[in-house]
């Protein structure tokens, strides 16, 4: 039987996968007219039907209270609208990659106030992870030609605090009450909602759809929304939210396969060291919670021989 921690540890590692495909869709979207709003629009709105109708097969409850309801309407509104629009914003000024490596400011945010609201521990391992799949990621994002621009640089260091509210909310004791489906559920419904009502306050609602590029919102929709966010929600309520945010950065290295099977791009040396550096990190964090699990049984162990 798989124990919790491995159970959560492989939920976040595939979410982190799913997660990664997401600039792959939405390019081929982006190629059939779509702006960045009419696509998180149909994005969320997709997966809100998609979601309604498993919960109503399975017969998940969908209630919540108001201080649940309050909560989650923060969360929609900081960390899917607020994080997006201020990452793509950043895209003006500077480089996208730039951009990215910058927004991964996030797991240091998260670990450290993980440490202050959650009381994770913040030891070394989780420290030398932290350091490795961050300059794996830099390696992987900035090229040499990227001009660093203040205002691009605020607005995507921006986007990487707001996730990391975002990840510390959805880890709060008021949330862990419900199931993740039905956070989930809700989440994808607010946003869908806030992303309606600006693209017809901005004029920009577009409703024809091409065979194509229903086909890849859809596939956005189920793979990297419905499936990436509901395991990551699971998996982050066993592995807390300083743990899931350090794995969730094998993402990247989603985009670089994709890259070389998909569009035929070569691996060079920056890539493979940066693929290496994250898988290490990624490594570190899987040992450390399996070496405190076996100290853990030792000492169930040692206790019961001694009652024995």
């Amino acid at each position: 039987m798989v124990n919790p921690q491995t159970k959560g540890t492989l939920m976040i590692l595939l979410s982190a996968i799913f997660f990664g495909l997401m600039p792959f869709f939405a390019l081929k979207t982006y190629a059939e007219g779509f702006s960045v709003d009419n696509l998180l629009l149909y994005r969320y709105s997709f997966a809100f039907i998609l979601i309604g109708l498993f919960c109503l097969i399975r017969k998940i409850t969908l209630t919540i209270n108001q201080k649940q309801f309050l909560l989650i309407l923060f969360l929609a509104f900081v960390g899917t609208m607020l994080t997006t629009y201020t990452l793509f914003l950043s895209y003006r000024y500077i480089s996208s990659g730039l951009a990215s490596t910058l927004h991964f400011v996030y797991p240091i945010v998260t670990i450290s106030f993980a440490a202050i609201i959650y009381k994770e521990r913040f030891t070394v391992r989780k420290t030398t992870a932290l350091l490795l799949s961050v300059t794996g990621i830099a390696l992987l994002s900035v090229g040499t030609e990227s001009n660093i621009n203040l205002t691009g640089f605020v607005w995507a260091i921006v986007s990487g605090f707001l996730y990391a509210i975002y990840i510390l909310g959805m880890a709060s004791e008021e949330l862990k009450k419900l199931p993740p489906l039905t956070i989930a559920f809700w989440i994808f419904g607010i946003t869908a909602l806030l992303f309606f009502a600006k693209s017809l306050l901005t004029n920009q609602l577009n409703t024809h759809f091409t065979p194509t590029s229903l086909f890849y919102t859809l596939n956005l929709a189920v793979w990297s929304t419905f499936f990436a966010v509901v395991l990551f929600y699971k998996g982050m309520k066993y592995t807390g939210p300083g743990t899931a945010s350090l794995l969730s950065t094998l993402e990247p290295l989603t985009g670089v396969f994709v890259g070389i099977f998909v569009f035929n791009e070569k691996m060079d040396v920056k890539s493979s060291l940066a693929i290496l550096l994250i898988l290490t990190s990624v490594l570190i964090v899987v040992q450390t919670k399996k070496k405190r699990q076996h100290h853990l049984i030792q000492k169930l162990r040692h206790k019961v021989l001694k009652r024995a």
